[in-house]
């Protein structure tokens, strides 16, 4: 019997961890659940966190005085580039004599500060201090005695790493340019002065100016299908982390899945986004039985255009999406599924700093592939358990002890890199090895009352520890020793009770490619992109051109709309210098930015000499084109 390799290509890799953020079974669907509030959330709620954790990514003096709801009051300069206005904190003291509030910013241009006090605005000094690399600028505001409110008056940098000016040619339609922002992890700070940490959450309302042609959403409570009036309000009732802040304005069409979940996207985006997000329905239905209600006022998701960088951001009531999801089929929609648990785990119970992101991915993962299973059958869930589980063994050899960690230390080191496959797929197995000891039933319930015991909370990993242990373990003795939770949370690598899922859908994919090799027709119409990854990822490496140009055309692969199949089909072409695909390369790279796509391509290139200086050349066309955080990573592969 032939086996599939342990660790897969890298192309593959990729390509798989892509399809969650980093699809049909049968399932009864449940009646939608009203609205609940942030109240009933937390009414009765034994297990609050009440001290706030000391953030090593944030100058925010959070332990002394919070900052519970923020009201901003913006325009939207797209000439300038700038946001402009002023950002109005309410002020709760931990430390009844604090007189200063710092704040944290990056590249903000402040011009001046004011305090509430005995129901008057007054000027108070600010400071800014010394400019940190990863951390920004902390503000330091002053409080006079008794002061209720802090004003900050300021305007954004063209440069914000949080923000993207999309020019109209960057669009879909081509005609309006668009502005969107991306706070996580801590870039919520490059677009507002902010207590930019998950340790705290905040409610906010704002008032936003536009174009008068365009449309301003933000992650709040957007109104269905808003009129264009240049004029935008918001309120989000419900509490935030600052990551979460969230700002989208374009020329956007409106389209209603039910009475509180709606897609916004481009005009000409619209209906193919509709025809392949329909099921996020039924994923919320499923949800909401296995994990409890949801928490928020809507489920919106908006397409951004092609520059964005990932394949989705989690924004509450606003869920940010690639383009470059809609295949036609509803082969990526994992990746629709992992952005609706977020609204479970990461938005409603929150990693308390970024060395805890495991608690927000993790349990996203973990969700995401229970949602997949009820919509779309156990096969397919399976099949993408398995390959997370090789795409995490593959990649644990290229990170160091400390990035192996879930638990993972930071100390200075930008938080954007812990954002690897161990938050997410070794987290993932983690929670999988507790179902598998304890039994679904009594997991699944575990889980829905920690999702209801710290609705609306930050927590870090030991407070989980002790909830698990009091909760879950000691409940149910002889299930899971201390010894093994501390190897999962605290250990690198992987134990070796680690669980490990089996489908024989990737054997019938190897004896198909054996017949196929053989000069045998194989049908792959009905096979999964999982399937069809897996085929091109097993190649032989002596594939001929003949073979490669039979494949292209019997697979479709060159024009496939296909964008995870694309990129790993260009790497191949470029590997074997198939030149049919040439011309694909460049259209591509220009065409998109998601990081997960483009950056195999341009590796292939960059692997020779003339490859480098194609790539160094197409990146010239392209980089106008792309997210500051896409540019980054893209020169680093090119040595730019």
């Amino acid at each position: 019997m032939r086996h599939f390799p342990v660790a897969l290509p890298a192309t593959f890799i990729a390509a798989c961890f892509a399809l969650s953020g980093c699809s049909p079974a049968e399932q009864s669907a449940t009646e939608p659940t009203s609205t609940a509030t942030q109240a009933s959330f937390e009414a009765d709620n034994h297990w609050r966190v009440e001290t706030p954790t000391i953030d090593e990514h944030s100058f925010a003096n959070s332990n002394q005085v919070r900052t519970p709801h923020l009201h901003l009051s913006l325009a939207v300069d797209f000439n300038a580039k700038v946001l402009s206005g002023y950002v109005e904190f309410e002020l709760e003291y931990l430390e009844a004599n604090t007189d200063t509030l710092i704040l944290d910013t990056e590249m903000l241009t402040i011009a001046r500060t004011e305090a509430y006090t005995n129901g008057e605005w007054a000027h108070t000094e600010f400071n800014l201090g010394e400019r940190d690399v990863i951390l920004g600028t902390p503000l330091s505001v002053s409080l006079p005695p008794g002061a209720e409110k802090v004003r900050v008056h300021y305007s954004s940098s063209p440069e914000a790493t949080g923000l993207d000016w999309v020019a109209p040619e960057g669009t879909a339609g081509g005609k309006h340019p668009f502005l969107y922002s991306q706070s996580q992890p801590h870039y919520a700070r490059t677009w507002i002065p902010i207590q930019d940490t998950p340790t705290e959450r905040l409610t906010f309302s704002a008032e936003l100016r536009t174009p008068p042609e365009l449309i301003g959403l933000m992650g709040a409570n957007n109104p269905p299908n808003p009129e264009r009036t240049g004029v935008y309000q918001f309120e989000s009732r419900q509490k935030i982390p600052s990551y979460l802040m969230a700002i989208a304005v374009g020329d956007l069409a409106f389209h209603a899945l039910n009475e509180r979940m709606a897609i916004y996207a481009e005009p000409s985006v619209l209906e193919s986004a509709v025809a392949e997000f329909g099921y996020t329905t039924d994923m919320m239905n499923v949800t909401e039985e296995l994990f409890g209600p949801f928490a928020w006022d809507r489920y919106d998701q908006l397409v951004l255009p092609p520059s964005f960088p990932f394949g989705g951001m989690e924004n509450p009531q606003l869920a940010f999406l690639t383009p470059t999801v809609i295949a036609g089929d509803q082969s990526l929609v994992s990746l629709i599924a992992h952005e609706l648990a977020h609204s479970w785990s990461g938005n409603l119970v929150t990693n308390a700093t970024w060395r805890d992101l495991w608690l927000n991915e993790g349990f996203t993962s973990y969700v995401e592939n229970r949602i997949m299973e009820a919509v779309y059958g156990k096969e397919r869930a399976l099949m993408e358990r398995m390959l997370d589980a090789q795409s995490l063994d593959a990649a644990l050899p290229s990170l160091s002890e400390r990035q192996q960690v879930l638990h993972i230390e930071l100390a200075q080191r930008d938080p954007d890199s812990s954002f690897t496959a161990v938050p997410y797929t070794k987290a993932q197995q983690f929670l999988f090895f507790l179902e598998d000891r304890f039994g679904r039933d009594t997991f699944d319930a575990f889980v829905r009352q920690y999702f209801a015991d710290f609705a609306f909370q930050s927590l870090t990993t030991e407070q989980f520890q002790d909830y698990m242990e009091r909760e879950l373990v000691l409940p149910n003795p002889g299930r899971v020793s201390r010894e093994e939770i501390m190897q999962w949370l605290y250990a690198p690598g992987l134990p070796n009770n680690s669980p490990r899922p089996q489908v024989a859908a990737f054997q019938r994919v190897a004896e198909a490619q054996e017949r196929w090799f053989a000069g045998e027709t194989i049908d792959i119409s009905a096979w999964s992109i999982h399937e069809r990854l897996y085929f091109l990822s097993n190649l032989p490496e002596d594939v001929s051109q003949n073979q490669l140009a039979r494949m292209d055309r019997e697979f479709n692969l060159t024009h496939t709309k296909n964008n995870s199949v694309l990129s790993n089909w260009l790497v191949i072409a470029i590997q074997h210098d198939y030149q049919p695909a040439m011309p694909r390369v460049e259209e591509m790279l220009i065409s998109m930015g998601r990081l997960a796509y483009i950056l195999s391509v341009y590796r292939a290139l960059a692997a020779t000499p003339e490859g480098l200086e194609q790539a160094r050349l197409i990146y010239a066309k392209a980089k106008p084109s792309y997210h500051v955080l896409t540019r980054d990573q893209v020169e680093d592969v090119l040595g730019l």
